[in-house]
């Protein structure tokens, strides 16, 4: 692994178990419940949803494009407008740890050049792969976030680390 990965690889490792803890006991009908209604406030499922197609989005990133199998959103999870269907979560948590391992093996054979190559989609001060990599282990930490406030709005007790 290029050791620029070390500290990003962590991250990602610990934000699958959190991922899981935030998860767990959760019921798929609480999982679908929006804090403020038809408001502007996402929903558990629709959180974890969007943050396995984040994941596939970072798979390609790094040069291994393979399709997230979650369906039931025009265009991927990506707006909660958009979404027409749920998967359970059971599914939902199926594609997470598919995912995980795909990534876990990508971070562990990326070429230096691959991380070095220009990615400029992102408003980063490193316009790199490596950059974006970075952006998007932020971009799935905030949303653990929102995943634990969702947990704890469904009256279950806080995520746990």
């Amino acid at each position: 692994m290029d050791p620029r990965l070390i500290v990003p690889a962590d991250i990602l490792r610990l934000n699958t178990r959190l991922y899981r803890n935030c998860l767990a006991n959760l019921s798929d009908e609480l999982a679908r419940e929006r804090p403020s209604g038809k408001g502007a406030t996402n929903c558990a499922a629709f959180v974890a949803a969007h943050l396995v197609d984040s994941r596939h989005y970072l798979l390609g990133l790094l040069g291994k494009s393979v399709p997230s199998p979650l369906k039931g959103a025009e265009g991927g999870f990506n707006s909660i407008d958009k979404v027409t269907s749920y998967p359970s979560l059971a599914e939902i948590q199926a594609a997470w740890n598919a995912t995980a391992e795909l990534l876990a093996h990508e971070l562990a054979t990326i070429t230096a050049a691959k991380l070095d190559a220009p990615y400029t989609d992102f408003p980063i001060e490193l316009p790199t792969v490596l950059g974006a990599l970075s952006f998007m282990v932020e971009h799935e930490s905030y949303h653990l976030g929102q995943l634990g406030l969702l947990r704890k709005h469904a009256g279950l007790e806080a995520m746990a680390y």
